[in-house]
């Protein structure tokens, strides 16, 4: 696990960003971060109800997504108040690990092709091709001498890495899985429609309310108007915290914003908004695996120049909120996605003539049972995947999740699992497994979700 030191300019994080910044031409870079910019202020705007009470929701960058990340580099670096701190908690190790062995990834034959694949060709999904670069950079920082980038043929299917020392040689293919799931994502949209309809109840009625709510059936089963046909009138009669409902299609438990912890807090600080912060005033807590979506009427100042992600909460006259998630056994499946495609995908790209590697990266967004769940799926699709006549020898799994506390720009973690062939000889070709975190953080034993959350 790691953090970034309270300072402005982290140095590691500093060398990758201008290093990255160094392959676009002249003027490049302050065209497209005017355009990242206009586009955020845009969609920053408060959407004001009719009873003056704004939405927060998860703030979403453009589609130049490499744009996108250097934006938040930057802006986490030199302006840390203008940075949108959630999804920077995403990228800044990712820089931070890149740039503290940025001598070792030069030696990597091919890696400047693939800066310019990512600021250029690859924009839209930078994810895939900075896992190669942590991949490669692993292998090196393992010893191999000799790491180069494949370059890819459309006629010929190849794996992205080749690593050599003298006459032994590994080929190693990545597969970056996106960041959610297409389940975990038409769930939340689910969910925000079934809000949109709750939130008019809350706000007409001024109800300060922080809603629990664990849906037993996936939510793709009920209509929209569900939450706010079933609550409306029960919410109006709360007068202490309670379990409201719970029956066999959700469990519903009922509880106030405290507004003296509010108010005290408002005495000394200010609080970013869209923060992890402004959602443990308004809901108490932070947890990992449930949504949390809020509604409030308060007052905002802006911080330094400009107007774009500057934002920040001074009071709260009023707040309600809610947590969600849904723990029904289908809904469990759907979102531990499995592996296996991505490994057929992998194994083709793999030589037929010698040693093979897959790596795969994923994000670990839905909680532990989403994720044990995902666990006795990879542990069964490696245990029964048929190579197809390829020579693969292991298959490393590296499971991420990133936090931004609210006093630290990040917090990161990162469990690895490796799958060895039933061959012999077949000794493990890397001792240091961890792609991002120190690999001593990333040899803890047991998984990530399973330890306490900063």
């Amino acid at each position: 696990m790691s953090t970034l030191q309270d300072r402005f300019v982290d140095p590691d994080i500093e060398r990758a960003y201008n290093w990255f910044l160094s392959f676009l031409p002249a003027g490049e870079w302050t065209a497209r971060k005017a355009a990242i910019e206009q586009h955020l202020e845009a969609i920053f705007k408060p959407k004001k109800s009719r009873a003056e009470a704004t939405d927060y929701y998860r703030l979403v960058g453009t589609e130049d997504r490499i744009g996108w990340y250097l934006y938040l580099v930057e802006m986490s670096l030199y302006e840390p108040y203008r940075t949108e701190v959630n999804q920077a908690a995403r990228v800044l190790p990712v820089f931070s690990r890149l740039g503290s062995e940025l001598d070792l990834l030069l030696k990597i034959g091919g890696v400047e092709e693939k800066a310019v694949e990512i600021l250029n060709g690859s924009k839209t999904q930078p994810d895939s091709v900075l896992f190669e670069m942590l991949i490669a950079l692993l292998w090196a920082r393992n010893g191999w001498q000799d790491v180069a980038f494949i370059p890819a043929d459309p006629r010929v299917k190849r794996p992205d890495i080749r690593a050599a020392t003298g006459a032994e040689e590994w080929f190693v293919e990545t597969k970056r899985m996106t960041t959610n799931s297409a389940y975990s994502q038409k769930e939340r949209d689910k969910w925000l429609r079934m809000w949109g309809r709750l939130k008019d109840t809350l706000i007409d009625s001024r109800l300060p309310l922080v809603l629990d709510i664990t849906f037993h059936v996936e939510l793709e089963t009920l209509d929209d108007d569900f939450a706010r046909d079933h609550l409306a009138g029960k919410l109006k009669l709360v007068v202490c915290p309670c379990e409201l409902i719970s029956n066999e299609y959700w469990t519903v438990s009922v509880n106030f914003v405290d507004f003296d912890k509010i108010r005290k807090h408002f005495e000394k600080f200010y609080v970013k908004s869209h923060s992890r912060q402004l959602q443990e005033l308004v809901g108490g807590r932070w947890e990992r695996g449930r949504g949390f979506t809020m509604v409030m009427n308060g007052s905002t100042v802006r911080m330094g120049e400009g107007r774009v992600i500057n934002e920040y909460v001074e009071n709260i006259h009023w707040a309600a909120g809610a947590y969600w998630h849904c723990d029904a056994e289908r809904a469990f499946e759907k979102k531990a996605r499995d592996i296996r495609s991505h490994l057929a995908d992998a194994v083709e790209q793999l030589p037929v003539n010698g040693r093979g590697v897959i790596h795969v990266g994923l994000e670990t967004f839905d909680g532990e049972f989403v994720e044990a769940e995902r666990f006795e799926r990879i542990l069964r699709t490696t245990a029964m995947f048929d190579p197809t006549g390829k020579d693969l020898r292991w298959v490393y799994c590296h499971l991420y999740e990133a936090y931004a506390p609210p006093d630290k720009a990040w917090y990161f973690d990162e469990t690895i699992y490796q799958f060895g062939a039933n061959k012999s000889p077949n000794l493990e070709p890397i001792t240091q497994r961890a792609s991002v975190v120190p690999n001593e953080e990333g040899a803890e034993s047991g998984p990530h979700w399973l330890r306490e959350a900063p």
